[in-house]
């Protein structure tokens, strides 16, 4: 909708952008137009505007000032250094405008992308689009970005004007998986602490999601997080949970593009951490949370003691990670995914014994004893770690403390160690047991969840280490580097080269792009002979090869290379290589020891003898591959060739981007380093890709998409456009949009397409988007006025008509003047007035008749009849002769029973039993006994009241008193007392708004077993559900109702979500259910479904919070409050039950809980952790149980005169709530109104009158045969026994319908 300001208007493009345009001046401005500005919108701009960089900010916007710096706008002077490029000049648009594709934006450049990227994070906006690529900003805070409602969003394919997401990438991938049929890979890339561990849980989560697998197999590949996180994550400076190890995670898809199966690569595992850590960081997670999270049997059994006293984990200072608990990560993550991914028990326990020994291991120490030469301290870990590992301790001190040194025919001589030399050799030994340990978990995972079939495609998703330049890098830096300088290279192939083939291919006119080339580095590093890492492996084998040797030949080798430089001026053992991202020094001191990755065969033979089958087996006697050459066996070899085969697979496959920022050093939210960022993206290669999108032809369509999208902007040329020849259309709306081909600058027509750039497509999609406004108008205001005329003749004709048939004053003239109106199509007043007439004059005839036959009878016989008669004449406003006669002749019969009705209404409020018998005794005195509504009630309550209906009459008489707690007291009386009768009445599997369990189970499409999720509907499960529970009117509540159950199944553990992401859940199904009545229903039922035979016992203590925060949200529906109460008080835990009964009595009839809102996040966890109590409404309640107790005597009596009479002098029938107590009967809230408002007993009544609507009985009935010589029942209606009240009744054995009132035919 355009809003006009002066002769212009501002409007919105399709894609949400903000634009202004002149009808008048057929002008149109992505800025705020000149006419529009204020003075200090043009003082603010006035100036010479650039970006000047900013030693923290990176760039910042900056006026030139008088002399010689520049001024930002925190009022900073910056001055322009020697070294500093020529500052890019600001556009101020591109402070204003706000695009999710930053290469959109006017004159883009690194300082403007900078700034948006800042901009938004600091909205809590993380992601942002660089052309292909997605920016992900670590916010170091959970959002609300990843709840199954914003999954949904994205599965939906229509939905193209999203927000950037990690979901988008992954929606992406996997559609074009299916259009394609051509594998994808999604490449996550950033340096530790940017996130990239939660870009890959995301994207997997989605593809779960929109891919699900008939045997569960996505929740399997979900289930391996846990374990893989245990063993290979850390808390580091950077990062609380950094994944300390590369991983590429292919996950496969069957023919029906569904999830068949996933593969786990994992690179380079981080062995160091396991027996060092910097300050403030730690080891893996999986040894904290076995100390903390053990059974006491485990901690005896595996020898645990306190986190401190290991020296493997005591060393930082650092032992608990804010927010996470070990504890119960290990007995509600950690185990339980090592079930569900099917490891055997014997597994767990060596596994957690081989843990357990590593860390007895790191106890154990050594002192000299003499030069170069030691023995172990403390006897005991060494023992303990021994019988841990289970292998002979004697052995394990003797591999610690020496060494076997071999010469070529001459036997292995022993050589002792010196202290520091055996720490080194104990380090080793728990390093090589670690990572052998965390390559078989690998194995395992890929074992249980590998592709069963055939699989053809697959989606790749690589989570790797970005970019490191540290003040001192080694061994472990070069392969890292050496890993990100392929994966540009990769980048490069696919972002450069394969624009620059479509342009070829297009035989269109194109400026190459210069952009990095990083082949000769890659040759640097891999090439062999000379490489850097073939001549570490050859260093190795050569006689008497050390570091020292090593570094002197590559100084020799790459001396005159200009990607390498020796720095013997500095130190002789450090070089630098120019990599693509900068320039990075490595200390070559250790090279050689850390490629031979090798463990001794004193201490590999130890191992392999263990009696722990499960360790002796990861140390296997006859392994192959020590027996090959030193060279081949080397970490860089291996590295290598796993580099070369990772490289392949993503050359088969068409690949997205997702490069993760690290925001500032702090791990604090909305806290935004420029500089820092900046660094990170020039390193990920996000501005060359700019250059390459700027410089190309972004933008194509084919020629006929062209036509058809542009085709709007030149109306008047329709009928001369080509109905063939689309290359000639194309031309013609390019010409009239003012751009010529023929430059071949701005827009280029090729072979199949139209390619143009970002100025452009603006240009063109504006004119666009105000055509298409224009011809709108015109088409709405057409088809409005055809409407409008068309429907205004039918309402001048059918005018006459009812006028005609109003005055002739007679029923059937006027229902066939309003049976033609209906067809008018609008309800005008007339036509309401005539309705109404139509109502008057029928009221009339019928009032006149009743008077007529009744005006000469006795009015104590026909005074019901008399009274209502009279009644509606008033309310019609209808007199005649009849009329008023009749009104003098009931005015005298009235009299007397208005003064009865009187001393009855103030009995009532009193509840005195002699005032209230002496008032029944008055109205039977009369000729016809008196029987209005008070005296009715008094009927009631004397000889048919039970204790339920006596306290809604108390309910009344506290109404009436104004005794607000009392009110609510006598209603929660009644439920109790109603609920306790009824309960069987009131099972969940009774409600009468579930769909049928074989109905909803025939609703899923696709279904191989549809009696077992039939028998799923109404208990506990962990999958998703295809389906409402309940019957819904509209499709999206039901697609609706399936996300909610998604966020119960993330809350009550299933999947695991990141530590108080279950808050963000349960916040977006309580909105959901203050919004939806219809939904909160559902909820229910949903929360019911998964209470009910849960085995887990943490899923159901969450599942019982859930729903403690629900009724103390929002109060249940009236159609399921009986249902959910009678649930919660059979199956809640009893330290529970109270304080949610409470709670939901609280939220239903407590007038101050009327309005409904989402409690915030400590609010939740004070109801939670029952922080909140809330107020006893039933204090001022001292119920009379003397005075039940009598009336209840006095309701067995016959009086004679206590026959109640219809209006019409004929017997009534007995009312349904003089039956047996016992008996079944309608919902006993029936006409309840919450808070402040009375119970109506008669609306109770009428409501029981029809309680076939409400009773539901058991499956089961107890056959009665009917009594003989009486009627014969209707076909399929049978006669039963209620078990509680031994009353008859009847039921359909076809519908199921019941009634205790004989059917009829």
């Amino acid at each position: 909708m355009a809003t006009r300001t002066n002769d212009w208007e501002q409007a919105s493009a399709a894609d949400g952008s903000t634009y202004w345009f002149s009808p008048g001046l057929s002008k149109y401005s992505w800025a705020v137009p000149e006419e529009l500005k204020t003075d200090a919108d043009r003082s603010r701009e006035a100036g010479e505007w650039v970006w000047m960089e900013h030693p923290k900010e990176g760039y910042v916007p900056a006026k030139r000032s008088p002399g010689k710096g520049y001024q930002s706008m925190a009022g900073e002077t910056l001055y322009l250094k020697k070294d500093m490029a020529k500052p890019a000049k600001l556009n101020w648009l591109n402070l204003t405008m706000s695009e999710n594709d930053l290469v959109m934006l006017e004159n883009v450049n690194p300082a403007v992308i900078l700034f948006h990227i800042k901009q938004r994070y600091l909205t809590n906006q993380i992601y942002s689009y660089v052309g292909p690529i997605l920016i992900s900003c670590n916010p170091y805070k959970l959002l609300p970005l990843y709840t199954p409602s914003i999954l949904n969003n994205y599965i939906k394919r229509d939905n193209r004007y999203l927000e950037p997401h990690v979901y988008a990438v992954a929606n992406r991938a996997f559609r074009d998986l299916v259009s394609h049929s051509c594998s994808q890979s999604i490449v996550i890339s950033g340096e530790s602490g940017a996130g990239k561990t939660e870009c890959t849980k995301q994207a997997l989560q989605f593809l779960a999601e929109v891919a699900e697998s008939a045997e569960n197999i996505e929740q399997m590949i979900l289930m391996a997080n846990p374990v893989l996180e245990a063993f290979g994550n850390a808390k580091t400076i950077r990062n609380n949970n950094s994944s300390r190890f590369g991983k590429y995670l292919e996950v496969f898809f069957s023919h029906r593009n569904s999830i068949a199966g996933a593969t786990t690569t994992n690179y380079l595992l981080e062995k160091s951490r396991v027996c060092f850590q910097a300050p403030k960081e730690r080891n893996y997670h999986v040894f904290y949370q076995l100390v903390e999270g053990s059974t006491p049997e485990m901690k005896q059994r595996f020898r645990l003691g306190p986190v401190s006293s290991y020296n493997y984990l005591n060393q930082s200072g650092c032992d608990k990670v804010a927010g996470v608990p070990d504890d119960r990560l290990f007995k509600e993550e950690l185990l339980p995914s090592m079930r569900e991914l099917n490891f055997s028990q014997d597994e767990i326990n060596s596994i957690f014994r081989i843990v357990s020994g590593i860390l007895m291991l790191g106890n154990v120490t050594f002192e000299n004893t003499g030069e170069r030469k030691c023995q172990v301290k403390d006897a005991k870990s060494c023992s303990d770690a021994a019988s841990l590992l289970e292998v002979s301790g004697k052995a394990l001190n003797e591999v610690v403390t020496t060494t076997k040194l071999k010469v070529i025919g001459q036997a292995p001589i022993t050589v002792n160690l010196s202290a520091t030399e055996a720490t080194s050799a104990r380090d080793a030994l728990a390093k090589f047991v670690y990572e052998k340990l965390f390559d078989w978990l690998v194995q395992k995972v890929n074992q249980v969840v590998a592709p069963k079939g055939g699989s053809k495609y697959s989606i790749g998703i690589l989570d790797i280490f970005g970019f490191e330049i540290f003040d001192q890098n080694s061994y472990e830096q070069l392969c890292i580097n050496f890993t990100n300088e392929k994966l540009q290279q990769f980048f490069n192939f696919h972002t450069f080269k394969q624009e620059e083939k479509c342009y070829k291919e297009e035989d269109i006119t194109f400026e190459k792009v210069p952009y990095i080339d990083n082949q000769p580095v890659l040759d640097l590093i891999e090439q062999k002979p000379h490489g850097i890492l073939p001549m570490v492996d050859e260093e190795l084998i050569v006689p008497k090869g050390t570091d020292l040797t090593f570094i002197n030949k590559l100084h020799d080798r790459y001396a005159q290379n200009p990607h390498y430089r020796a720095e013997r001026k500095k130190r002789v053992e450090i070089f630098t290589v120019v990599h693509y991202a900068g320039d990075v020094t490595y200390d070559s001191k250790g090279f050689l020891e850390k490629d031979r990755d090798r463990l001794n065969d004193e201490a590999y033979g130890l191992l392999s003898k263990s009696t722990c089958l499960f360790l002796s087996k990861l140390f296997p006697q006859n392994d192959k591959a020590r027996t090959r050459q030193a060279k081949k066996s080397t970490l860089g070899y291996r590295f290598t060739r796993q580099l070369t085969a990772l490289m392949k697979t993503l050359h088969n496959t068409e690949p997205h981007y997702i490069r993760c920022i690290k925001p500032n050093p702090n791990k604090s939210p909305l806290e935004f380093y420029g500089k820092m960022s900046f660094d990170q993206l020039r390193n990920s290669g996000v501005f060359e890709a700019v250059k390459i999108r700027k410089a190309g032809y972004p933008f194509r369509y084919t020629h006929k998409e062209f036509f058809w999208r542009f085709a709007a902007t030149m109306p008047e040329h329709r009928q001369k456009f080509s109905p063939t020849d689309m290359i000639d259309n194309c031309r013609v709306l390019i010409s009239n949009f003012g751009f010529d081909t023929k430059t071949k600058q701005e827009i280029q027509v090729g072979r199949s397409k139209i390619l143009y750039r970002a100025p452009q497509h603006r240009i063109m999609e504006n004119k666009r988007n105000i055509a298409v406004e224009r011809l709108v108008r015109v088409v709405q205001r057409v088809g409005r006025g055809y409407m409008a005329r068309k429907l205004y003749r039918r309402m001048k004709a059918i005018v006459p008509v009812l006028e005609k048939a109003i005055k002739i004053r007679k029923v059937e003239p006027l229902q066939a003047a309003l049976a033609q109106a209906d067809g008018v199509g609008y309800e005008m007043k007339i036509i309401k007035d005539a309705r109404y007439m139509l109502h008057v004059f029928e009221e009339e005839e019928r009032v006149e008749k009743v008077l007529s036959s009744l005006i000469d009878e006795d009015p104590e016989e026909t005074f019901g009849t008399f009274a209502e008669a009279l009644a509606t004449a008033k309310e019609i406003k209808y007199n005649s002769p009849t009329v008023e006669r009749a009104r003098k002749v009931f005015a005298e019969a009235r009299k007397v029973r208005d003064a009865i009705d009187a001393e009855g209404e103030k009995a009532l409020v009193s509840l005195e039993v002699n005032e209230l018998r002496k008032v029944l005794e008055q109205a039977n005195a009369l000729k016809f006994p008196h029987r209005s509504p008070t005296i009715n009630k008094i009927i009631d309550l004397i000889y048919k009241t039970s204790t339920d209906n006596f306290v809604k009459l108390q309910l009344k008489a506290s109404l009436r008193k104004g005794d607000t707690d009392r009110i609510i007291a006598t209603t929660i009386k009644l439920r109790e007392i109603s609920l306790e009768r009824t309960k069987t009445l009131f099972d969940f599997n009774k409600f009468a708004l579930l769909i049928d369990r074989n109905v909803w189970a025939g609703k899923k499409l696709l279904c191989f077993d549809r009696k077992s999720l039939a028998e799923s509907m109404r208990r506990y499960t962990q999958s998703s559900i295809h389906h409402s529970l309940t019957r819904m009117k509209e499709k999206k509540d039901k697609q609706h109702a399936k996300i909610l159950f998604k966020n119960i199944l993330g809350y009550m553990g299933n999947p695991r979500y990141q530590a108080g992401q279950e808050v963000i859940l349960a916040r977006e199904l309580l909105q959901a259910a203050v919004d939806s009545e219809e939904q909160r229903t559902e909820i229910y039922c949903q929360l019911m479904k998964q209470l009910t035979k849960n085995p887990d016992k943490t899923s159901m203590a969450k599942g019982w919070d859930l729903v403690m925060l629900c009724v103390s949200t929002f109060p249940p529906p009236s159609v399921i409050e009986n249902h959910l109460e009678v649930f919660i008080r059979k199956n809640s835990p009893k330290k529970m039950m109270k304080r949610i009964i409470l709670a939901m009595h609280h939220k239903m009839y407590d007038s101050k809980q009327s309005s409904l809102s989402v409690p915030d996040v400590n609010k939740m966890n004070d109801i939670v952790n029952g922080n909140i109590r809330n107020r006893s409404i039933c204090s001022g309640y001292n119920t009379s149980i003397q005075q039940l107790d009598e009336l209840k005597k006095l309701g067995e009596k016959k009086v004679s005169n206590a026959v109640e009479l219809g209006a019409n002098g004929t017997p009534r029938r007995p009312n349904p709530l003089s039956a047996p107590a016992t008996r079944p009967k309608a919902d006993a809230k029936v006409g309840m109104k919450r808070g402040s408002q009375m119970l109506n007993p008669e609306a109770v009544m009428a409501a029981t009158e029809k309680k076939s609507q409400y009773l539901t009985k058991p499956e089961g009935h107890a056959s009665k045969a009917p009594k003989t010589g009486g009627p014969s029942l209707p076909p399929n209606w049978r006669t039963a026994v209620d078990p509680e009240s031994g009353d008859t009744y009847y039921y359909n054995a076809v519908t199921k319908a019941t009634t205790w009132d004989m059917p009829t035919a």
